[in-house]
């Protein structure tokens, strides 16, 4: 669920701090910055940031979540409430276990270089988990400076900006294409995703250069990304906006919404859904399928109409 239902005790003491009277710090409201196993570190409305137990039964808290906190006699802090969320980026690890990513975003960014090679199976399952929540999500393809005199790395191009989706290209060590990203991140709460080694860090080190964040290079003997990023944290960007870095990943398996047929984080093929001769049509070998069909012609990118049948298949099982 994009949103967590609080209980009624926890709504009661929430109400309670709203109505408190600002001589009381017993019970503030504050912003979750950076969580590391079961560390939280929670910004104050006065911008001090403190490290926070959690009580018990509260259920997964992650970067970007607004709490409600309290102090002990300790004294010592106490995470005792989430407010309601806007959406929740999630995943489904290796286990099947379902990981939640962060919290309140407004713009998701996935991170894909020319080295290691772009996994467009991988991209299509970030973008159908951004749909999903209702994210706006942005393709940066990064070490551009490594693709050569190639016009179009790995067909990005020809498929995704025809779908609405912004698709900018960057590198740090040349600057080509970072005043637009940096641009993009105005007054936004981002999130930048994606596998090990695609530059995450990097980018992240451009935006925020006094921040000592860590750096590794590509493994030479399966050019995968050593993980250097080993916390979710939210930085406050000086040109305005939020952005959240998350640990990389080898692979990307989105939280399906069941309640919302898999075709609608899709985009081209949602809009052809409605010529389907059957309403609740799959797109998968039924007769007079307007989207077999464009398919079959190119309209729909041969990748894009293959990864949803994998994707449409892996949800049934």
């Amino acid at each position: 669920m994009a949103k967590r239902r609080l209980s009624q005790q926890q709504r009661k003491r929430i109400q309670a701090v709203q109505n408190a009277s600002s001589e009381s710090d017993a019970h503030r409201q504050g912003l979750v910055v950076s969580h590391r196993g079961g560390q939280i570190l929670v910004e104050l409305e006065d911008a001090t940031t403190v490290e926070c137990k959690i009580k018990s039964n509260l259920g997964t808290i992650v970067c970007g979540d607004r709490v409600v906190i309290e102090t002990t006699t300790l004294p010592e802090y106490r995470v005792i409430g989430i407010l309601d969320r806007d959406n929740l980026l999630q995943r489904v690890d290796g286990f099947g276990q379902n990981r939640v990513v962060a919290a309140n975003v407004s713009q998701l960014f996935i991170c894909l270089a020319t080295s290691p090679e772009p996994n467009l199976y991988l991209l299509d399952q970030y973008l159908l988990s951004a749909a999903q929540q209702q994210i706006e999500a942005c393709i940066l393809l990064n070490k551009i400076d490594l693709a050569g005199a190639r016009q179009d790395p790995f067909g990005l191009r020809h498929i995704y900006p025809a779908l609405g989706y912004q698709l900018i290209e960057t590198s740090v060590k040349t600057g080509v294409g970072m005043e637009q990203f940096k641009a993009l991140l105005a007054d936004q709460v981002s999130v930048l995703s994606g596998v090990s080694g695609v530059g995450k860090s990097s980018l992240t080190s451009w935006l925020l250069p006094r921040e000592k964040i860590k750096i590794a290079s590509i493994s030479e003997a399966n050019e995968e990304g050593r993980h250097t990023t080993r916390a979710s944290r939210l930085y406050h960007l000086p040109g305005g906006g939020d952005l959240i870095d998350t640990p990389g990943v080898r692979g990307f398996s989105p939280f399906i919404d069941n309640t919302s047929p898999l075709a609608n984080g899709f985009r081209e093929i949602r809009e052809l859904a409605g010529q389907c001769r059957f309403h609740n049509c799959r797109h998968r070998n039924e007769p007079h399928c307007a989207v077999i069909t464009a398919a079959g012609t190119g309209a729909i990118a041969e990748s894009r109409y293959q990864n949803y049948l994998k994707m449409l298949e892996q949800a049934a099982s």
